[in-house]
């Protein structure tokens, strides 16, 4: 799943990979943040894996796995028990 309207320093994901938060806030009545860009490749990878990467305007490619939340803080945000 990707939302926006979810501002954040950076594109990141939450819940293993399967929420990604795209929304930058750009605006500088925001977060006057850096654009990014979500890259997913369906089935590029090993076994027909999904490739998920961020692209930045330093032209930089960060693998997605770099940008995942543990799941762990989510919960605790949430006052959550597993």
């Amino acid at each position: 799943m990707v939302m926006g309207h979810t501002p954040q320093r950076n594109i990141n994901a939450a819940l293993q990979g399967k929420a990604w938060r795209i929304d930058v806030g750009a605006s500088k009545g925001v977060l006057g943040g850096t654009p990014e860009v979500l890259e997913i490749i369906h089935m590029g990878g090993e076994n027909d894996e999904d490739i998920v990467n961020i692209l930045t305007v330093d032209g930089e490619r960060i693998s997605g796995k770099e940008r995942s939340v543990p799941d762990d803080i989510i919960m605790d945000f949430f006052d959550m028990k597993r």
